[in-house]
Protein backbone atom coordinates (compact mmCIF):
# COMPACT_ATOMS: atom_id res chain seq x y z
CA UNK A 1 0.00 0.00 0.00
CA UNK A 2 1.71 3.05 -1.18
CA UNK A 3 1.16 6.26 0.55
CA UNK A 4 1.15 8.98 -2.17
CA UNK A 5 -0.05 12.52 -0.73
CA UNK A 6 -0.98 16.02 -2.30
CA UNK A 7 0.96 18.89 -0.65
CA UNK A 8 1.05 22.85 -1.31
CA UNK A 9 3.69 23.67 -3.33
CA UNK A 10 6.30 26.51 -3.16
CA UNK A 11 6.44 27.50 -7.18
CA UNK A 12 7.51 30.10 -9.84
CA UNK A 13 4.39 33.23 -10.54
CA UNK A 14 3.26 31.85 -13.54
CA UNK A 15 4.93 34.36 -15.83
CA UNK A 16 8.04 33.45 -14.60
CA UNK A 17 8.06 29.66 -14.50
CA UNK A 18 10.48 29.36 -17.52
CA UNK A 19 13.16 31.23 -15.48
CA UNK A 20 13.12 30.94 -12.21
CA UNK A 21 13.50 27.05 -13.10
CA UNK A 22 16.57 25.50 -14.26
CA UNK A 23 17.16 22.17 -15.89
CA UNK A 24 17.59 18.84 -13.25
CA UNK A 25 19.89 19.98 -10.67
CA UNK A 26 22.44 16.76 -11.26
CA UNK A 27 22.42 17.32 -15.12
CA UNK A 28 23.62 20.73 -15.76
CA UNK A 29 27.31 21.37 -15.71
CA UNK A 30 28.89 23.50 -13.46
CA UNK A 31 29.83 26.34 -16.26
CA UNK A 32 26.06 26.06 -17.58
CA UNK A 33 25.00 26.53 -14.39
CA UNK A 34 27.42 29.52 -13.66
CA UNK A 35 26.07 31.00 -16.70
CA UNK A 36 22.47 30.95 -15.60
CA UNK A 37 23.55 32.62 -12.43
CA UNK A 38 25.64 35.43 -13.72
CA UNK A 39 22.42 36.30 -16.40
CA UNK A 40 19.81 34.74 -14.93
CA UNK A 41 18.91 36.96 -11.36
CA UNK A 42 15.34 34.82 -11.09
CA UNK A 43 17.11 31.21 -11.75
CA UNK A 44 16.33 29.07 -8.33
CA UNK A 45 20.09 27.95 -8.76
CA UNK A 46 20.67 31.40 -7.09
CA UNK A 47 19.37 29.08 -4.01
CA UNK A 48 20.20 25.46 -4.73
CA UNK A 49 23.59 26.45 -5.93
CA UNK A 50 24.67 29.79 -4.31
CA UNK A 51 28.23 28.61 -3.87
CA UNK A 52 28.73 29.60 -7.83
CA UNK A 53 28.91 33.45 -6.49
CA UNK A 54 32.07 32.56 -4.81
CA UNK A 55 34.58 32.37 -7.86
CA UNK A 56 36.22 28.73 -7.78
CA UNK A 57 35.04 27.68 -4.57
CA UNK A 58 33.73 24.37 -3.12
CA UNK A 59 30.31 23.84 -1.93
CA UNK A 60 31.04 25.13 1.73
CA UNK A 61 27.35 24.80 3.22
CA UNK A 62 28.43 27.05 6.37
CA UNK A 63 29.60 30.07 4.19
CA UNK A 64 27.31 29.75 1.30
CA UNK A 65 23.76 28.29 2.36
CA UNK A 66 22.90 31.80 4.21
CA UNK A 67 23.57 33.34 0.82
CA UNK A 68 21.20 31.16 -0.94
CA UNK A 69 18.36 31.42 1.80
CA UNK A 70 18.70 35.15 1.43
CA UNK A 71 17.36 34.70 -2.15
CA UNK A 72 14.94 32.05 -0.88
CA UNK A 73 13.57 34.58 0.76
CA UNK A 74 13.91 37.98 -1.62
CA UNK A 75 12.59 35.51 -3.89
CA UNK A 76 8.93 34.80 -2.07
CA UNK A 77 8.61 38.45 -0.70
CA UNK A 78 8.37 39.88 -3.91
CA UNK A 79 6.34 37.05 -5.42
CA UNK A 80 8.20 35.33 -7.51
CA UNK A 81 7.62 32.30 -5.08
CA UNK A 82 4.45 31.53 -4.11
CA UNK A 83 2.93 29.01 -1.68
CA UNK A 84 -0.73 27.01 -3.20
CA UNK A 85 -3.31 27.65 -0.13
CA UNK A 86 -4.13 23.94 -0.41
CA UNK A 87 -2.12 20.54 -1.04
CA UNK A 88 -2.99 19.86 -4.40
CA UNK A 89 -1.73 17.11 -7.33
CA UNK A 90 0.46 18.54 -10.14
CA UNK A 91 0.19 17.31 -13.17
CA UNK A 92 4.16 17.73 -15.34
CA UNK A 93 4.17 17.10 -19.38
CA UNK A 94 7.59 17.51 -20.57
CA UNK A 95 7.65 17.44 -24.80
CA UNK A 96 10.84 16.38 -26.35
CA UNK A 97 10.36 16.58 -29.59
CA UNK A 98 7.46 14.40 -30.16
CA UNK A 99 7.99 12.47 -27.04
CA UNK A 100 6.02 13.43 -24.27
CA UNK A 101 6.37 12.56 -20.80
CA UNK A 102 3.35 12.95 -18.59
CA UNK A 103 3.32 12.16 -14.87
CA UNK A 104 2.09 13.23 -10.99
CA UNK A 105 3.89 15.49 -8.93
CA UNK A 106 3.03 15.02 -5.41
CA UNK A 107 4.61 13.75 -2.30
CA UNK A 108 5.73 10.43 -0.82
CA UNK A 109 6.35 8.58 2.15
CA UNK A 110 9.37 7.86 3.75
CA UNK A 111 8.60 5.21 5.86
CA UNK A 112 7.41 3.32 2.63
CA UNK A 113 10.93 4.16 1.51
CA UNK A 114 12.01 2.55 4.85
CA UNK A 115 9.72 -0.29 4.51
CA UNK A 116 10.08 -1.03 1.18
CA UNK A 117 7.26 -0.28 -0.86
CA UNK A 118 9.19 2.13 -2.63
CA UNK A 119 12.07 0.14 -4.14
CA UNK A 120 16.01 1.45 -4.90
CA UNK A 121 18.10 -0.16 -7.50
CA UNK A 122 21.45 1.61 -6.83
CA UNK A 123 23.43 1.89 -3.47
CA UNK A 124 24.08 5.82 -2.04
CA UNK A 125 26.86 7.24 -0.70
CA UNK A 126 26.71 8.20 2.67
CA UNK A 127 28.46 11.13 2.61
CA UNK A 128 26.20 12.49 -0.55
CA UNK A 129 23.24 11.29 1.06
CA UNK A 130 24.03 13.21 4.35
CA UNK A 131 24.84 16.54 2.55
CA UNK A 132 21.27 16.32 1.05
CA UNK A 133 20.02 15.96 4.44
CA UNK A 134 21.68 19.28 5.25
CA UNK A 135 20.39 21.02 2.27
CA UNK A 136 16.54 20.25 3.41
CA UNK A 137 17.30 21.19 6.85
CA UNK A 138 18.84 24.72 6.23
CA UNK A 139 16.35 25.08 3.47
CA UNK A 140 13.45 23.54 5.02
CA UNK A 141 12.61 22.27 1.61
CA UNK A 142 13.52 20.25 -1.59
CA UNK A 143 13.02 21.89 -5.21
CA UNK A 144 13.93 18.57 -7.40
CA UNK A 145 11.43 16.28 -7.14
CA UNK A 146 12.57 12.16 -6.88
CA UNK A 147 11.33 9.88 -10.19
CA UNK A 148 9.30 7.35 -9.01
CA UNK A 149 7.72 4.67 -11.47
CA UNK A 150 4.61 2.30 -10.99
CA UNK A 151 2.03 0.17 -12.71
CA UNK A 152 -0.14 1.52 -15.00
CA UNK A 153 -3.30 2.42 -13.98
CA UNK A 154 -6.02 3.52 -15.62
CA UNK A 155 -8.02 5.25 -13.20
CA UNK A 156 -5.19 7.44 -12.43
CA UNK A 157 -4.83 7.89 -16.08
CA UNK A 158 -8.09 9.04 -16.79
CA UNK A 159 -7.89 11.95 -14.15
CA UNK A 160 -4.99 12.92 -15.46
CA UNK A 161 -6.21 13.03 -19.03
CA UNK A 162 -9.66 14.58 -18.16
CA UNK A 163 -7.47 17.38 -16.14
CA UNK A 164 -4.90 18.27 -19.12
CA UNK A 165 -8.48 18.58 -21.84
CA UNK A 166 -10.43 20.54 -19.23
CA UNK A 167 -8.16 24.01 -20.16
CA UNK A 168 -4.94 25.81 -20.52
CA UNK A 169 -1.96 24.54 -18.40
CA UNK A 170 -0.75 26.65 -15.64
CA UNK A 171 2.85 27.02 -17.18
CA UNK A 172 3.45 26.49 -20.76
CA UNK A 173 7.31 27.74 -21.60
CA UNK A 174 9.81 26.42 -23.98
CA UNK A 175 13.31 26.19 -22.02
CA UNK A 176 16.88 26.91 -23.50
CA UNK A 177 17.13 23.40 -24.31
CA UNK A 178 14.31 23.59 -26.42
CA UNK A 179 12.18 21.08 -24.55
CA UNK A 180 8.20 22.28 -23.87
CA UNK A 181 6.97 22.12 -20.43
CA UNK A 182 3.45 21.86 -19.02
CA UNK A 183 1.66 22.50 -15.44
CA UNK A 184 -1.87 21.73 -14.31
CA UNK A 185 -3.38 21.41 -10.91
CA UNK A 186 -5.40 19.30 -9.52
CA UNK A 187 -7.68 20.74 -7.35
CA UNK A 188 -11.04 19.12 -7.18
CA UNK A 189 -11.50 17.02 -3.63
CA UNK A 190 -12.93 14.27 -4.79
CA UNK A 191 -9.96 13.89 -7.80
CA UNK A 192 -7.38 14.37 -5.05
CA UNK A 193 -9.26 11.43 -3.04
CA UNK A 194 -9.75 8.79 -5.90
CA UNK A 195 -5.76 9.51 -6.84
CA UNK A 196 -5.01 9.07 -2.97
CA UNK A 197 -6.94 5.66 -3.04
CA UNK A 198 -5.74 4.37 -6.19
CA UNK A 199 -2.64 4.20 -4.85
CA UNK A 200 -3.40 3.03 -1.62
CA UNK A 201 -4.24 -0.21 -3.62
CA UNK A 202 -0.52 -0.51 -5.90
CA UNK A 203 1.83 -2.56 -3.61
CA UNK A 204 5.27 -1.50 -4.71
CA UNK A 205 6.79 1.97 -6.26
CA UNK A 206 10.29 2.08 -7.70
CA UNK A 207 12.91 4.80 -7.38
CA UNK A 208 13.81 5.21 -11.69
CA UNK A 209 16.01 7.96 -10.61
CA UNK A 210 16.79 9.89 -7.04
CA UNK A 211 18.17 7.55 -4.50
CA UNK A 212 20.95 10.04 -2.91
CA UNK A 213 17.51 12.83 -2.93
CA UNK A 214 15.77 9.88 -1.52
CA UNK A 215 17.95 8.66 1.30
CA UNK A 216 18.95 12.45 1.63
CA UNK A 217 14.76 13.09 2.43
CA UNK A 218 14.91 9.75 4.81
CA UNK A 219 18.31 11.19 6.51
CA UNK A 220 16.60 14.41 7.44
CA UNK A 221 13.65 12.64 8.58
CA UNK A 222 14.92 10.81 10.84
CA UNK A 223 16.79 13.68 12.48
CA UNK A 224 13.47 15.48 12.41
CA UNK A 225 12.63 12.33 14.45
CA UNK A 226 15.22 12.38 16.87
CA UNK A 227 14.49 16.02 17.67
CA UNK A 228 10.90 15.10 18.48
CA UNK A 229 9.72 11.53 19.89
CA UNK A 230 6.55 12.57 20.07
CA UNK A 231 6.13 12.84 16.09
CA UNK A 232 2.92 11.42 15.03
CA UNK A 233 3.86 11.39 11.63
CA UNK A 234 1.75 13.44 9.31
CA UNK A 235 4.14 16.06 10.28
CA UNK A 236 6.06 17.61 6.50
CA UNK A 237 9.36 16.53 7.01
CA UNK A 238 7.67 12.96 6.77
CA UNK A 239 7.46 13.31 3.09
CA UNK A 240 9.37 14.10 0.38
CA UNK A 241 8.10 15.38 -3.46
CA UNK A 242 8.19 12.95 -6.54
CA UNK A 243 7.61 13.03 -9.89
CA UNK A 244 5.39 9.65 -10.37
CA UNK A 245 5.03 8.28 -13.87
CA UNK A 246 3.87 4.43 -15.34
CA UNK A 247 6.04 1.84 -16.54
CA UNK A 248 4.98 2.52 -20.20
CA UNK A 249 6.23 6.20 -20.29
CA UNK A 250 9.43 5.82 -19.05
CA UNK A 251 12.55 6.23 -21.09
CA UNK A 252 15.74 4.46 -20.28
CA UNK A 253 18.86 5.55 -21.68
CA UNK A 254 22.16 2.97 -22.12
CA UNK A 255 24.80 4.28 -20.28
CA UNK A 256 28.20 3.77 -21.93
CA UNK A 257 31.92 3.09 -20.81
CA UNK A 258 34.32 5.39 -21.14
CA UNK A 259 38.26 4.00 -20.09
CA UNK A 260 41.51 6.22 -19.93
CA UNK A 261 44.33 3.66 -19.99
CA UNK A 262 47.16 3.82 -23.14
CA UNK A 263 49.00 1.04 -22.12
CA UNK A 264 46.08 -1.00 -21.90
CA UNK A 265 44.46 -0.68 -25.23
CA UNK A 266 47.00 -0.35 -27.19
CA UNK A 267 48.94 -3.56 -26.04
CA UNK A 268 49.81 -5.93 -28.70
CA UNK A 269 47.36 -8.74 -27.19
CA UNK A 270 44.52 -6.54 -26.57
CA UNK A 271 41.61 -7.62 -28.06
CA UNK A 272 43.16 -11.55 -27.55
CA UNK A 273 43.23 -10.52 -24.05
CA UNK A 274 39.05 -9.20 -24.94
CA UNK A 275 38.56 -12.52 -26.85
CA UNK A 276 39.25 -14.58 -24.30
CA UNK A 277 36.05 -13.55 -23.12
CA UNK A 278 34.24 -12.56 -25.82
CA UNK A 279 33.64 -13.28 -29.92
CA UNK A 280 34.78 -10.26 -31.53
CA UNK A 281 33.24 -8.91 -34.63
CA UNK A 282 35.04 -5.89 -36.91
CA UNK A 283 33.01 -3.24 -37.53
CA UNK A 284 34.22 -0.35 -39.46
CA UNK A 285 35.18 2.76 -38.24
CA UNK A 286 31.97 4.17 -36.75
CA UNK A 287 31.23 3.21 -33.10
CA UNK A 288 28.74 0.48 -32.20
CA UNK A 289 25.60 1.32 -31.31
CA UNK A 290 24.33 -2.09 -29.89
CA UNK A 291 20.51 -2.94 -31.01
CA UNK A 292 20.13 -6.38 -28.58
CA UNK A 293 20.30 -7.43 -25.59
CA UNK A 294 24.11 -9.08 -24.49
CA UNK A 295 25.95 -6.86 -27.28
CA UNK A 296 28.60 -4.91 -26.74
CA UNK A 297 30.55 -2.16 -28.99
CA UNK A 298 34.40 -1.24 -28.94
CA UNK A 299 35.83 1.70 -30.20
CA UNK A 300 39.45 3.05 -29.99
CA UNK A 301 42.07 4.44 -32.45
CA UNK A 302 39.30 5.03 -34.77
CA UNK A 303 38.50 1.24 -35.29
CA UNK A 304 34.76 -0.01 -33.95
CA UNK A 305 34.67 -3.71 -32.83
CA UNK A 306 31.15 -5.67 -31.82
CA UNK A 307 31.72 -8.13 -29.54
CA UNK A 308 29.84 -11.32 -28.00
CA UNK A 309 30.03 -13.09 -24.45
CA UNK A 310 31.20 -16.00 -25.60
CA UNK A 311 27.82 -19.15 -25.17
CA UNK A 312 30.24 -21.09 -23.21
CA UNK A 313 30.41 -18.28 -20.29
CA UNK A 314 27.09 -16.73 -20.51
CA UNK A 315 25.27 -20.35 -19.31
CA UNK A 316 27.77 -19.97 -16.54
CA UNK A 317 25.83 -16.55 -15.51
CA UNK A 318 23.94 -17.38 -12.51
CA UNK A 319 20.48 -14.92 -11.43
CA UNK A 320 19.31 -12.25 -13.19
CA UNK A 321 22.26 -9.52 -11.30
CA UNK A 322 24.94 -11.70 -13.31
CA UNK A 323 22.58 -11.55 -16.59
CA UNK A 324 22.61 -7.77 -16.79
CA UNK A 325 24.33 -6.11 -19.74
CA UNK A 326 26.69 -3.52 -17.02
CA UNK A 327 27.27 -6.98 -14.82
CA UNK A 328 28.52 -8.16 -17.56
CA UNK A 329 30.90 -5.72 -19.00
CA UNK A 330 31.79 -5.07 -15.08
CA UNK A 331 32.77 -8.27 -14.57
CA UNK A 332 34.29 -9.31 -18.03
CA UNK A 333 35.64 -6.44 -19.27
CA UNK A 334 36.43 -3.66 -16.47
CA UNK A 335 37.51 -6.21 -13.68
CA UNK A 336 39.41 -8.93 -15.94
CA UNK A 337 40.91 -6.89 -18.82
CA UNK A 338 41.39 -3.30 -17.06
CA UNK A 339 41.62 -4.77 -13.64
CA UNK A 340 39.14 -1.86 -12.43
CA UNK A 341 37.82 -3.37 -9.53
CA UNK A 342 35.87 -0.60 -8.18
CA UNK A 343 33.92 1.41 -10.38
CA UNK A 344 32.65 3.97 -7.98
CA UNK A 345 36.24 4.88 -7.42
CA UNK A 346 38.72 4.16 -9.97
CA UNK A 347 39.54 7.39 -12.32
CA UNK A 348 40.58 5.94 -14.95
CA UNK A 349 36.92 5.40 -15.81
CA UNK A 350 34.12 7.77 -16.57
CA UNK A 351 30.18 7.22 -18.20
CA UNK A 352 28.30 8.81 -20.76
CA UNK A 353 24.64 8.49 -21.44
CA UNK A 354 23.19 7.40 -24.52
CA UNK A 355 20.85 10.12 -24.98
CA UNK A 356 24.08 12.40 -25.75
CA UNK A 357 24.05 10.53 -28.95
CA UNK A 358 27.03 8.47 -31.35
CA UNK A 359 28.63 10.99 -32.19
CA UNK A 360 29.46 12.74 -28.95
CA UNK A 361 31.26 9.54 -27.94
CA UNK A 362 33.13 9.43 -31.13
CA UNK A 363 34.27 12.57 -30.07
CA UNK A 364 35.16 12.10 -27.03
CA UNK A 365 37.45 9.25 -27.88
CA UNK A 366 39.06 10.84 -30.87
CA UNK A 367 39.77 13.77 -29.09
CA UNK A 368 42.00 12.08 -26.50
CA UNK A 369 40.15 12.28 -23.44
CA UNK A 370 39.39 8.95 -23.02
CA UNK A 371 41.13 5.85 -24.99
CA UNK A 372 38.45 3.57 -25.22
CA UNK A 373 33.97 3.46 -25.25
CA UNK A 374 32.36 0.62 -24.14
CA UNK A 375 28.79 0.81 -26.00
CA UNK A 376 25.95 -0.80 -24.22
CA UNK A 377 22.73 -1.38 -25.03
CA UNK A 378 19.70 0.13 -22.50
CA UNK A 379 18.50 -1.60 -19.49
CA UNK A 380 15.02 -2.48 -19.37
CA UNK A 381 12.39 -1.73 -17.03
CA UNK A 382 11.74 -5.01 -16.58
CA UNK A 383 15.17 -5.53 -15.31
CA UNK A 384 14.99 -2.55 -13.03
CA UNK A 385 12.25 -3.90 -11.63
CA UNK A 386 13.50 -7.61 -11.33
CA UNK A 387 16.72 -6.03 -9.29
CA UNK A 388 14.63 -4.13 -7.02
CA UNK A 389 12.15 -6.71 -6.40
CA UNK A 390 14.87 -8.93 -5.36
CA UNK A 391 16.60 -6.43 -3.30
CA UNK A 392 19.83 -6.63 -5.15
CA UNK A 393 22.11 -3.51 -6.56
CA UNK A 394 22.75 -2.55 -9.75
CA UNK A 395 26.57 -1.86 -11.04
CA UNK A 396 27.02 2.13 -11.38
CA UNK A 397 25.54 4.05 -13.72
CA UNK A 398 23.31 1.33 -14.87
CA UNK A 399 20.61 2.98 -16.46
CA UNK A 400 20.13 7.30 -17.66
CA UNK A 401 16.02 7.25 -17.41
CA UNK A 402 14.43 10.84 -18.71
CA UNK A 403 12.33 12.34 -17.79
CA UNK A 404 14.30 14.75 -16.20
CA UNK A 405 12.17 17.27 -14.03
CA UNK A 406 13.04 20.79 -13.71
CA UNK A 407 14.69 22.21 -10.41
CA UNK A 408 13.03 24.83 -8.89
CA UNK A 409 9.76 23.62 -10.65
CA UNK A 410 7.72 22.96 -8.08
CA UNK A 411 9.24 23.23 -4.48
CA UNK A 412 8.26 20.56 -1.23
CA UNK A 413 8.33 22.52 1.49
CA UNK A 414 9.05 20.81 5.13
CA UNK A 415 7.43 22.99 7.03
Amino acid sequence: MAIIKPFAALRPSRDKAGIVSSTSYDSNSRELSLNEVQNNPYSYLHVVKSYLHFKGEKKNPEKHFPLGLEYLQKFKDEGTLIKDKKPLYYIYRLIKGSKAYTGLIASASVDDYLNNVILKHENTLTEKQNELAEHISFFNGLGNPILLTYPDNTVIESIINKTINSGAPEYNFLSADQLKHNLWLIHHDEDIDVIEKEFKNIEKIYIADGHHRTAGSATYCQQMRDKNPSYNGSELHNYFPVFLIPFNKLHIFEYHRLVRDKAIVNAPDFLKRVGEYFDIIKSGHIPVQPLNKAEFGLYFNHNAYLIKLKPEIAITLQGSLDNLDVSIVEEFLLKKVFNILDSKTDKRLSFMDGSKGILTLENIIDSGDFDIAITLYPTSIEEVKQIADENLIMPPKSTWIEPKIRTGLVIYETI
